[in-house]
């Protein structure tokens, strides 16, 4: 089974080695254990117990990605101080457990079916995967985005991924954290959609306005109507507007860019 923890999300990896650290500082030796694995690696374990000989080790089937270890965002841990990979008569687990929650970790001491003292997890998604799959589908879908990630230095920062939003047929891309298996997005990034953005201190409110008006504009002499949105006090006018005002002027659009040319 993979013991690869750089197979991992990136904030995982962080986490993980930071674990370490905390619990060798109090005391506690740990070792990283189950980390990433294949659709294959987990109906192995899905078998052990029910086509295969032993007892039960997980209810999550491989081919239906019902394992969090499949989507790189969980690991599990060993006791490597010589007293039993698995030994908790001293209550280890549940130190290590204590320490992993303090960074922000989900562990499964926590759980009640089934209890999983070994188990740590990021829980920006929710402690089982169906917000993932419902948002990526698979996980090879889900690690395309790593790329996009990039952690701060604060101690317990979220990740920041890059999104996408469709804004009027406009795909925008814009930083999103994902959080309780949902998305928040930064508001910032919504000026390239067309939305003003704003701070009103006096209300301590963000202020979006993205509404469009007629405006009044001369175009050799003739007074003309064009549709525009006013962002940060610059107008910003349709430009079929613009060139209709202008007269003569033929607008084309070819691989993304606006070509105007004189007819």
């Amino acid at each position: 089974m993979g013991r690869d923890i750089t197979k991992c999300h990136p904030r995982l990896q962080i986490l993980a080695a930071k674990l370490i650290e905390d619990c060798r500082k109090n005391g506690l030796i740990v070792k990283l254990g189950e980390c990433y694995r294949t659709v294959d690696e987990q109906n192995r374990l899905y078998a052990i117990g029910r086509t295969e000989p032993g007892s039960i080790v997980t209810y999550a089937k491989g081919t239906d990605y019902s394992s969090m270890h499949q989507w790189g965002v969980a690991f599990d841990i060993i006791r490597n101080d010589g007293k039993g990979p698995y030994n908790n008569s001293d209550g280890w687990f549940g130190k290590v457990g204590k320490i992993g929650k303090a960074l922000g970790l989900e562990w499964g001491g926590d759980w009640t079916k089934p209890v999983d003292l070994p188990h740590f997890q990021l829980k920006y998604w929710g402690s089982t995967p169906a917000n993932l799959k419902k948002l990526y589908g698979t996980p090879d879908n889900f690690k395309k985005t790593w790329k996009d990630v990039y952690i701060t230095e604060k101690e317990e920062a979220e990740v920041v991924e890059t999104g996408y939003i469709n804004v009027n047929g406009k795909t925008i891309k814009i930083d999103k954290i994902v959080k309780d298996g949902r998305n928040f997005i930064n508001l910032r990034g919504l000026e390239n959609a067309g939305f003003s953005v704003e701070y009103n201190a006096a209300s301590k409110l963000p202020i979006l306005d993205n509404k469009t008006e007629d405006i009044s504009i001369s175009a050799d002499g003739d007074i003309k109507k064009a549709r525009a949105v006013n962002i940060r006090g610059y107008n910003y006018v349709k430009l079929r507007d613009i060139t209709d005002a202008i007269g003569n002027i033929k607008v084309e659009y070819a691989d993304g860019v606006v070509i105007l040319n004189r007819e």
